[in-house]
């Protein structure tokens, strides 16, 4: 029995809005990706113009917000951008070997090192910098996986 491109859409829909809590997945784009390539099979009928913008537009800014959200919860505690990526760098490195907790670790760790560093060894705001890089970073997740959940209910009441 073959799976109708309606069905097999949001199902690759909700895929991509769990894979929001994955490390790496560009999930907005997949997403947006595959609402296009849903249009693309219905001659463009299906979902209408402005509706398929509209979703492709919140996929798209679901990616934005998990790459930028980081290093704008990180300048909010008061680290710096310089800080937040190399805090970054050292996330992804750590994340081979721990996992997603060593990605987490790694970047608040060289945000608090750093800012301890940069401070004059003030503990308090050396902390302060780095739970917030740290929170910012988790808090994406949910956000896009929000974003990404609105986009495969919207496009599952437009399409059944």
């Amino acid at each position: 029995m073959a799976f109708p491109a309606a069905e097999t859409a949001i199902l690759l829909l909700v895929v991509w809005t769990a894979s929001a809590f994955v490390p790496f997945v560009p999930s907005g784009v997949l997403a947006a990706l595959t609402v296009v390539g849903y249009a693309y099979t219905t001659g463009f009928a299906e979902p209408g113009l402005v509706l398929l913008l509209a979703l492709v537009f919140v996929s798209l800014l679901a990616s934005a917000v998990d790459l930028l959200s980081g290093m704008v919860s990180g300048k909010i505690g008061g680290a710096s951008t310089r800080t937040v990526v190399v805090g970054t760098l050292v996330g992804i490195a750590l994340l081979l070997p721990l996992g997603p907790i060593g990605f987490v670790v790694g970047l608040a760790g060289t945000v608090f090192v750093t800012a301890l560093y940069r401070n004059d060894a003030d503990p308090d705001a050396a902390a302060r910098q780095a739970a917030y890089a740290a929170v910012g970073v988790l808090a994406s997740a949910f956000v896009q996986a929000v974003m990404l959940g609105s986009v495969a209910v919207v496009f599952a009441i437009a399409v059944w």
